[in-house]
């Protein structure tokens, strides 16, 4: 049977589409360790001697890297390991902070950090669009006074001009480490009561006096917010309506890292506005999940029972997959 001409036609739309979708995308990516950040403080309570990662990641938790465009990920020494990769690294970004704690990926060792998410997700609508990743983390850590769910979510993107190569540091070495970074400030406010100095809260203000931030900057807003210091939130607030999206995304995320519950309805405003990007409204919803009060948890749960009856489009799958980190 013969094809009809406009048929022939769309088949070869069709196929063009998907070939320009995948262009020059490899088939795995090579990506660098996180670089441990220093920052010094002090906590209220002795660090544990030793924290194991407990992986409970179930079903399609379990694939690390996902999406549109399927790459794995692997470093020098062969394919990642999530759970000893995050155990290494955590470790690393603990000890940057003065916190001398054993992270291991093996044995029963208590108190242990119990993993359900830790995995990159690809997405590229066509071979003009940027090539997005969003990285989930979500995990309960043993305290006190029971279990703490610790979570974060970092979504960046990039349009790659020359070759795939260069989507590699901006959509997957910094978000991963900007993730595991997340990770370790909360823990180490959860279980030891850790904060920067002050000293080191006003150098990195004085790097972000300037209104003119760009470029890297977010990496500085990102390491005020992970100071887990108070004076840190009014300029927070300041920038979470920035022009430059990262700063405006970072200053968002932050508030909630800094468990900034002042600035509830703050962050509800944000998250409730149509005429901001899906990603301020993302970061806001996240930000309140991370404040962790009883009125943001029945806020979380109220607005995904929404998003899951809604219609399965990008935003209400998205979004529900951000409170789902929490729930």
């Amino acid at each position: 049977m013969s094809l009809k001409p406009w048929s022939i036609a769309r088949t070869g739309l069709v196929l063009s589409c998907a070939a320009v979708l995948s262009a020059c995308a490899p088939s795995s990516y090579l990506i660098k360790k996180p670089t441990p950040l220093a920052l010094a403080g002090a906590t209220q309570s002795a660090p544990d001697a030793k924290l194991t990662v407990i992986d409970q990641r179930k079903g399609a938790e379990r694939d690390f890297s996902t999406g549109i465009l399927m790459s794995g990920l692997r470093t020098d020494a062969g394919p990642v390991q999530p759970v000893g990769f995050l155990a290494e690294h955590l470790q690393a970004e603990l000890k940057a902070r003065g916190l001398a704690t054993e992270v291991t990926a093996t044995g029963n060792a208590q108190p242990a950090l119990y993993l359900q998410t830790f995995r990159v997700v690809n997405h590229r609508s066509n071979g003009f669009a940027p090539f997005i990743t969003f990285t989930f983390l979500s995990a309960d850590l043993d305290t006190p006074s029971g279990k703490k769910r610790l979570t974060a979510f970092v979504k960046r993107g990039k349009v790659p001009v020359w070759s795939f190569d260069e989507v590699i540091e901006p959509t997957f070495n910094q978000p991963i480490s900007l993730a595991i970074k997340e990770l370790a400030a909360k823990l180490s406010a959860q279980a030891y009561g850790w904060r920067a100095s002050d000293a080191q809260v006003d150098a990195l203000l004085a790097k972000l006096k300037s209104p003119n931030l760009s470029g890297d900057a977010y990496l500085d807003v990102y390491a005020l917010g992970f100071s887990n210091h108070p004076r840190a939130v009014e300029r927070m607030v300041q920038l979470s309506s920035h022009a430059d999206e990262y700063v405006r995304m970072a200053a968002i995320s932050s508030l909630g890292i800094l468990g900034a519950s002042s600035q509830f309805a703050t962050l509800k405003s944000i998250y409730e506005k149509r005429d901001v990007s899906w990603t301020d409204r993302a970061m806001a919803i996240k930000a309140l999940g991370d404040l962790g009060t009883p009125e943001s948890q029945a806020f979380l749960a109220q607005e995904l029972t929404r998003w899951e009856s809604a219609k399965t489009d990008k935003e209400s799958l998205w979004t529900a997959q951000v409170i789902r980190l929490f729930l």
